[in-house]
């Protein structure tokens, strides 16, 4: 059986469960249909596969370039379904925590944080376009890099008006050299969707500062939590949080298709 919403598509049988959909940001960006699947479920291999080919009739029939997928680290099952119909192992994600935010005590600092405006726009996306490198799309080869570039440069450009997301800046000095994508939840946590500190400044030792400034700013807000998700290939961001006290929850797969 196969439902259908306006954005969500869902494939239910005896075999297999899969949730999918086309993600509106990231079409706009490349300039053709990108898609997602978001749940994937499989009892048997081989009737999961045959399954599977309602969804690639889906993805063929819009032309589809690119399809995302993230699993948990121990859905080996659905990740060979994956494998076997052409999807790339792309990277793991690790899911770093921060639970004692009301007991953080790091010094204070100079750096100013603030809620960005218009006229800092320039600055952040210039950042935003220039200091990922270890991201699933700028490390998958057959994706162009100018549209990572371009993907984050529209983040934090729509992240300004968003709802419910937090654009702030750090500054030092009067100049901004950082910025933090965040979102406040009712439960007391605070999400850190896209971090960035400006490649001129990087290896300065200004990270650490940043990121202690950024957990006392919330402090000071009342947060209790704060959560993340990081690559496993960004080596000094997983340092940078296993020293500042993280933990870790269990990581997750991520999975590219991409048409030739």
């Amino acid at each position: 059986m196969t439902r259908a919403s306006d954005s969500c598509r869902v494939i239910e049988t005896p075999a297999l469960h899969l949730e999918f959909s086309l993600v509106p940001w990231d079409t706009e960006i490349l300039g053709a249909p990108v898609g997602q699947i978001t749940e994937i479920a499989c009892t048997e291999q081989q009737s999961g596969a045959v399954d599977f080919g309602r969804f690639e009739h889906w993805r063929d029939e819009l032309g589809v370039r690119l399809v995302s997928c993230r699993l948990m680290h121990d859905r080996l099952n659905e990740s060979m379904l994956l494998e076997g119909r052409g999807f790339c192992f792309i990277e793991m994600v690790h899911r770093p925590q921060l639970t004692a935010v009301r007991e953080a005590m790091f010094p204070e600092d100079t750096l100013e944080i603030s809620p960005a405006t218009d006229n800092d726009l320039a600055t952040i996306e210039e950042i935003a376009g220039s200091a990922f490198k270890t991201d699933r799309f700028h490390l998958d080869p057959r994706l162009d890099r100018d549209f990572a570039d371009r993907r984050y440069r529209s983040w934090v450009r729509t992240s300004l008006q968003h709802p419910t997301q937090r654009l702030l800046k750090i500054s030092n000095a009067g100049s901004i050299v950082a910025f933090f994508v965040v979102e406040r939840f009712a439960d007391g946590r605070c999400y850190w969707h896209l971090t960035a500190v400006a490649p001129a400044m990087q290896r300065k030792g200004l990270g650490k500062r940043i990121w202690r400034a950024m957990i006392m700013h919330h402090r000071r807000e009342g947060v209790d939590r704060i959560e993340t998700t990081i690559s496993a290939h960004n080596v000094a961001a997983v340092n940078l949080y296993a020293g500042l006290g993280y933990r870790f929850q269990p990581p997750a797969m991520t999975f590219h298709w991409s048409r030739a």
